[in-house]
């Protein structure tokens, strides 16, 4: 009995585990309104702007309901939504440096807020770029950032 009770969670979570499973992604279109249900006519919680990283809760239909670095919620119209990975700076000043590495020398300071498009990651850093030129700047710490 026990094995059969294993097995059938084990297959449950299977099935369900990728539904389940939050994704990083980011707005792809400026302006884009977050919505409090999912559809045209709902309130407009916030709007974010082309980039801005969001977290994907859930699907739903043409919809995702989705939470930003600061814990807001809503529902995004799928379509403006990008599967580009981007980053949004959570400290007041945070060091870009030329390599994953505090060894490696500060290439620039980034902001609180300035969010960056994400070109790949290695142990506890993020290879950060500009979004729109999509040009690589340099690495940061991962902890000082949201959206890997």
């Amino acid at each position: 009995m026990g094995k059969i009770l294993g097995l059938a969670m084990a297959s449950v979570i299977l099935w369900a585990g990728p539904g389940l499973a939050s994704t990083m992604q980011s707005i792809g279109k400026n302006q884009v309104n977050v919505r409090s249900k999912p559809n045209m006519t709902s309130e407009v919680m916030f709007q974010a702007s082309l980039g801005y990283p969001i977290q994907i809760e859930k699907p739903r239909k043409n919809w995702v309901y989705v939470t930003d670095w600061q814990k807001h919620t809503g529902w995004v119209y799928k379509p403006l939504v990008s599967k580009t990975q981007t980053a949004v700076v959570l400290v007041e000043d945070a060091n870009i440096r030329k390599g994953p590495s505090l060894r490696k020398p500060v290439v620039m300071q980034a902001s609180k807020g300035e969010i960056y498009k994400v070109f790949g990651e290695q142990g506890k850093w993020v290879k950060v770029g500009y979004y729109l030129e999509n040009e690589v700047i340099g690495w940061v710490r991962q902890d000082l950032v949201w959206g890997d």
